[in-house]
């Protein structure tokens, strides 16, 4: 597992959160934008995601690449396009770190 600070550092900002809450469904949060793959395949494509947060392409690079760096999000480089799926996985670890670290019972 990454380090939870910097985990918590990512997630302090309002747009990545925001990143992260289109990406779990991003059938309905990108219902009315195409791309080449449906959302199952290889996940959002970054240019969608660039859009939708109203960032320039620096900006959103930067925000995707704080995400895929702590594990939250997975990058898959298709020819030139880049697509990015939320990982549970991680985003549920680092969770569970933070409830025990807080000493927080379920």
């Amino acid at each position: 597992m990454t380090d939870l600070n910097e985990t918590l550092k990512v997630l302090s900002s309002p747009v990545r959160r925001q990143v992260l809450t289109w990406l779990k469904d991003p059938f309905t949060a990108f219902h009315d934008q195409a791309q080449l793959y449906p959302f199952d395949v290889h996940g959002v494509c970054a240019s969608l995601i660039q859009e939708k947060a109203g960032l320039s392409q620096p900006a959103t690079s930067l925000c995707l690449k704080a995400l895929s760096d702590q594990g939250l999000v997975v990058a898959t480089k298709v020819g030139k396009w880049t697509y990015y799926k939320r990982q549970e996985q991680q985003l549920s670890a680092a969770l569970t770190q933070l409830l025990v670290d807080l000493e927080v019972e379920c």
